[in-house]
């Protein structure tokens, strides 16, 4: 079944009033009242009318700003055929859309530590959707004859996504950060890796 255009307006105006009040307030102290005022909405029915539960709504912040990076990255991508220049442009994509709005990766930081499974275990724990997309760009852009094992190339990847993530929450904190600078580190540290020149 297909969501109207008007209730997924209504649900992208709610998560980003609560993208917003996460960033904010955090976890704890982001109340429905609070997402009501930010979003301009007329009662905390309508979030309860849109989401089953806070749960559902954490999960759905999860999810939408993850999409939304996918897609920034994926814009970016667009038309760069070379192996090596799609992980340059991957990497500053990626950093560049945080940097950007700052409160984005603030929210997921809170929406993932507020979901939980069923054993009360951080429900996206260990999970490496970021992991491999970057380990897809490294394997395609790795120099075959110096490439390290799959192995080495997994390792890589979680040093580069391990890198960015405390970059990102650094730069929450300190917004004066050289993003630029972090971004050609990062790069040199992902093509050496890979036995590429930087």
């Amino acid at each position: 079944m297909r969501t109207k255009p008007e209730v997924r307006d209504r649900r992208t105006q709610i998560i980003e009033a609560a993208i917003g009040q996460l960033a904010e307030h955090g976890d704890s102290g982001t109340t429905f009242a609070r997402i009501v005022e930010a979003g301009g909405l007329s009662s905390p029915g309508l979030i309860s009318y849109h989401f089953a539960d806070r749960a559902e709504l954490l999960e759905s912040v999860y999810l939408y700003v993850a999409e939304l990076r996918d897609a920034a990255k994926d814009r970016a991508l667009a038309g760069v055929a070379h192996p090596v220049d799609r992980l340059r442009t991957a990497l500053r994509a990626d950093i560049e859309f945080f940097a950007a709005r700052p409160e984005l990766f603030a929210a997921v930081v809170e929406a993932f530590h507020g979901l939980r499974d069923s054993a009360g275990r951080l429900k996206h724990l260990g999970e490496t959707r970021s992991e491999d997309r970057m380990l897809e760009l490294l394997r395609a852009a790795a120099e075959p004859a110096a490439c390290p094992a799959e192995a080495g190339l997994r390792s890589l990847a979680l040093i580069v996504d391990g890198a960015q993530t405390q970059f990102l929450a650094l730069l929450h904190r300190r917004p004066e950060l050289d993003v630029d600078a972090f971004i050609r580190t990062l790069t040199r540290v992902a093509l050496t890796g890979i036995g590429r020149a930087s």
